[in-house]
C-alpha cells in the first residue's frame, strides 16, 4: 500500500468496512480524507466516513459527515438552491414556512416523515415534496396536511420558507443521540379500506396470516451499504412448514417474478388480487390484515413499522446504517424485530431463527 496515496486509505477503508471492522474503517476513513486528495475522492471518503459513524451509534459527527452528501448526487437539491438558497441550519423559525425535500428511497420518506408529522403537530406549517407514489398515504394516513409531488418554486419563493431535506431533520430536532417520535406508530388506514381487503383476502379459518417481501428497489443495491440486503424468495421455502399459516406476497415490481414457483407455501385465496394492486393504501391495508411481515431490508418494513404491523426483518451481515451493528430490536418501530445475518449471505441461519422463533411461541 502507498502511504502517502488517499485513495489507498479509501480503499483499506472499504475493505475494512466489508470485514465488518467498523471503527477500523472509521480511522481509514479519516486518514484518506487527512490527506491531500482530488474532489471524487474525498467525496466518496466523506459520504463512507458519514454512514460508518452512524452504523456506529456515533450521530452527531455522522450527521455533521452526512450533510455533504449532495455533492455526490445532487438530485433535487440544486432546484431549492436556486429557488430558495442554501438549505437551513440551526433551529427552525416558527413564523416560517418549513419546505421539506423527500430523497433517496420511498423508504427514506416514509422513515422520516415521522419528523414532518412532529413539526406539523408542534405548530409549524410544513410542506413535505414527495415522491407521487406516497403522496396519498402521507396525507391520508399520516395526516400531513401539506404533500406535493412538484414544486412550484415560482410560488414558493414569495413565502422564503425554511427548506431543508428530509433526513436533515433528525440533527436539526435532536443531533446528538437518535430520537424516533411515533415509534408505536404513525401510519393510519382507514377501517372501510381494511375492510374490504379482509374480503379479498378470503383467508382460511383457524389460521394465521403471513406477509412476505424479499426484494428492495434494486436501483437502491448498488452502494457497499445496500448491496445484498435483498433475498432470494426461495430462501423463504422453508417457512412452509410452519402449521395453520397462510401467506400472502406483498412483493410488486423488481423480485415479483420469483414468485413463478411458490416455493410449496400455502399462499391465499385472494393473492392474485394483492399482486394486482399497486397502491400503498391498498399494501398498508393488507398488511392490516396479516398477524405478521417478513421481509428484507426495504420500504415495505418502513410502511409496517409505522402501521405498527408485527414485523421480522431479516438483516445482512452490514446493514445499513439505520439498523445498527448489535441487538433485536430498533428505536425507530417497536413492533419491528431484527434478525441478523450471522456471516455474510447466510439467510438460512436467518429464516430457521424465525421458524424457531415462531414454535417456540415467540410470535406477535
Amino acid at each position: 500500500m502507498e502511504p502517502s496515496e488517499p485513495i489507498a486509505w479509501f480503499n483499506l477503508g472499504i475493505g475494512l468496512h466489508q470485514q465488518r471492522r467498523i471503527h477500523s474503517a472509521v480511522r481509514a476513513y479519516r486518514h484518506c480524507l487527512a490527506l491531500p486528495h482530488n474532489t471524487e475522492t474525498e467525496q466518496a471518503a466523506r459520504n463512507n466516513l458519514a454512514q460508518d459513524l452512524l452504523l456506529l451509534g456515533r450521530w452527531k459527527e455522522g450527521w455533521d459527515n452526512y450533510g455533504q452528501r449532495f455533492t455526490r448526487k445532487p438530485g433535487n437539491y440544486p432546484l431549492f438552491k436556486r429557488a430558495f438558497g442554501p438549505c437551513h441550519r440551526g433551529p427552525l423559525e416558527p413564523r416560517r414556512p418549513v419546505l421539506l425535500m423527500s430523497e433517496q428511497g420511498l423508504g427514506d420518506t416514509l422513515q422520516f416523515s415521522r419528523y414532518a408529522l412532529h413539526l406539523q403537530q408542534s405548530g409549524f406549517d410544513v410542506t413535505l415534496l414527495s415522491q407521487p407514489a406516497l403522496v396519498p398515504l402521507l396525507r391520508d394516513a399520516v395526516g400531513l396536511k401539506n404533500v406535493i409531488d412538484q414544486l412550484e418554486s415560482e410560488q414558493w419563493a414569495e413565502l422564503q420558507p425554511n427548506w431543508l431535506p428530509l433526513l436533515d431533520l433528525l440533527p436539526t430536532l435532536q443531533a446528538r443521540e437518535l430520537w424516533a417520535p411515533f415509534s408505536n406508530g404513525y401510519i393510519k388506514i382507514e377501517a372501510e379500506r381494511v375492510q374490504r381487503w379482509s374480503a379479498l383476502l378470503q383467508r382460511k379459518p383457524g389460521h394465521r396470516l403471513i406477509a412476505l417481501h424479499w426484494q428492495g428497489n434494486p436501483n437502491h443495491e448498488h452502494s457497499l451499504y445496500s448491496r445484498g440486503r435483498s433475498l432470494p424468495f426461495e430462501r423463504l421455502r422453508p417457512l412452509r412448514q410452519l402449521a395453520d399459516v397462510e401467506f400472502v406476497s406483498i412483493q410488486k415490481g423488481a423480485g415479483s417474478e420469483q414468485f413463478q414457483d411458490n416455493s410449496g407455501l400455502n399462499f391465499v385465496a385472494g393473492q392474485g388480487r394483492v399482486s394486482q394492486s399497486m397502491d400503498f393504501q391498498d399494501t398498508a391495508a393488507v398488511l392490516a390484515n396479516c398477524d405478521l411481515l417478513i421481509s428484507a431490508d426495504s420500504a415495505v418494513v418502513h410502511l409496517a413499522g409505522a402501521m405498527g404491523i408485527p414485523t421480522w426483518l431479516a438483516l445482512r451481515w452490514i446493514p445499513e446504517w439505520r439498523w445498527g451493528l448489535e441487538g433485536e430490536h430498533t428505536a425507530w418501530y417497536k413492533s419491528v424485530r431484527l434478525f441478523r445475518q450471522p456471516r455474510d449471505g447466510d439467510w438460512e441461519k436467518v429464516i430457521r431463527a424465525m421458524i424457531a422463533t415462531w414454535i417456540k411461541g415467540i410470535v406477535p
